[in-house]
């Protein structure tokens, strides 16, 4: 840029990485060059493809590998059942080749947490010093610190939505009852209704009265009608049967007379002291590379842009002056109305692998698609003399941000054909 040229361009650590060993080698890089000044350019062997796309790309498949269940880092509720497959993870720069087939047959035996109100450390029994927390999962939420932190100083993006309570707990907010609202509605629904009650009873016990009618208006207390001691509830995690909320919980029933002890514990253990080590562990990981203090001044919403970039839909009229045409498109061209209408169709799982395809990154960066950089390049792909365009998949150049689209014979076509470079373009950066 201008203002690099002026001061000088920043370093550059160029690593070299196997996709074999991502995650391994994901950590070690990390431990190595999170925290030195300079720019992190990753490269893969055996490929390529250098630069931007790369880079971008191994902050979004290192945080797909992170969401794997099979960590037992995240807490999670069980995927509901559905008819639309699961989105994909484009990677192609130059063209959608090879490596594809080894890429889906690894997805198929992933299965990645589901954690529809973003992720929050899954609660581990520990102690105030954070032992009983597995080694590993210290290291990893040391890692996913300073990935996160390294991404931000870079100016690039990780695939990480955090919950709400996640980001607060940075923040160095208290957090009570109304914050599990934002990480399991329904638990929280079932805890707020738990709560009216243990507090009915408190303020039948202070309004006092004969001993013999306060017991018998504190008796009457039931959840639907149903008593609190016929609820089958015990003193150990909702979820989490090993998870024991005092000693000896699992053979301590509750009861209307320790339900408020019981909410109070329950709220602890999945917000505070169930994951105490592996909070601390991030922090001290993100400041590693620099303060994480200095988020301060940031909202929670906020912080998750700077991470995970803008979530926007793509309104024609809108994006039509946002992107750049050359070699054989105008804006008038009917195959750019055809490709602004398939994108403005796609779901957000196909819009995330639409963008990773092009540029390498699932999300745009702060700012939307206007702060794109390069700009969004759409270029005419030539057959072959003789050839039909409908032959030929669309094909990118990560590092440049260039979609290179065949003028295809009709709009079903052009979405058949970008569906199927977005689904199978995967797994290696190179060369068309």
């Amino acid at each position: 840029s201008r203002l690099e040229s002026r001061l000088g361009r920043l370093p550059r650590q160029k690593v070299r990485i196997s996709r074999s060993r991502l995650l391994d080698s994901a950590v070690r890089v990390m431990e190595l060059y999170a925290a030195q000044p300079a720019l992190l350019e990753v490269e893969y062997f055996g490929e390529v493809g250098t630069g931007l796309g790369p880079t971008l790309e191994f902050y979004a498949l290192v945080s797909h590998d992170l969401r794997k269940a099979e960590l037992d880092l995240w807490y999670h509720e069980e995927q509901p059942i559905s008819d639309e497959p699961p989105a994909a993870a484009p990677d192609s720069t130059e063209a959608p080749l090879g490596g594809a087939a080894a890429e889906r047959a690894r997805d198929k035996h992933e299965k990645l947490v589901h954690a529809p109100c973003g992720l929050f450390p899954r609660p581990v029994a520990q102690e105030a010093d954070g032992s009983g927390v597995p080694k590993r999962t210290i290291q990893l939420f040391t890692f996913i610190g300073r990935l996160c932190a390294k991404a931000m100083l870079d100016g690039r993006l990780v695939d990480l939505c955090f919950a709400p309570p996640f980001y607060r707990h940075l923040l160095c907010c208290e957090l009570g009852l109304e914050d599990l609202h934002d990480l399991s509605p329904q638990l929280f629904r079932s805890l707020h209704q738990l709560q009216a009650l243990a507090s009915e009873r408190s303020r039948l016990l202070r309004a006092g009265g004969k001993p013999a009618e306060v017991a018998a208006a504190v008796a009457s207390l039931t959840l639907h009608g149903c008593p609190v001691d016929q609820l089958g509830l015990d003193f150990t995690l909702p979820g989490f049967p090993d998870f024991e909320l005092k000693p000896g919980g699992a053979d301590v029933d509750v009861t209307i007379d320790n339900l408020g002890e019981y909410v109070r514990l329950v709220t602890d253990a999945l917000l505070v002291g169930g994951v105490r080590a592996q909070l601390a562990a991030f922090r001290q990981g993100f400041s590693d590379v620099f303060l994480v203090s200095r988020l301060a001044p940031f909202t929670p919403s906020e912080l998750d842009v700077l991470l995970n970039g803008a979530r926007e839909r793509w309104d024609k009229a809108t994006v039509i002056e946002l992107l750049k045409f050359d070699h054989g498109y105008t804006r008038s061209s009917a195959a750019i109305s055809h490709l602004l209408d398939v994108i403005a169709d796609l779901t957000d799982a196909q819009l995330a692998s639409f963008l990773k395809f092009v540029t390498g990154s699932p999300r745009l960066p702060v700012g939307g698609l206007a702060r794109l950089s390069p700009r969004l390049t759409i270029v005419q792909k030539k057959p072959e003399s003789g050839v039909s365009p409908d032959a030929y998949l669309p094909s990118v150049m990560t590092c440049a941000n260039y979609l290179k689209l065949p003028d295809y014979s009709s709009k079903e076509v052009m979405r058949e054909r970008i569906l199927t470079a977005i689904n199978e373009g995967q797994g290696a950066f190179l060369l068309s």
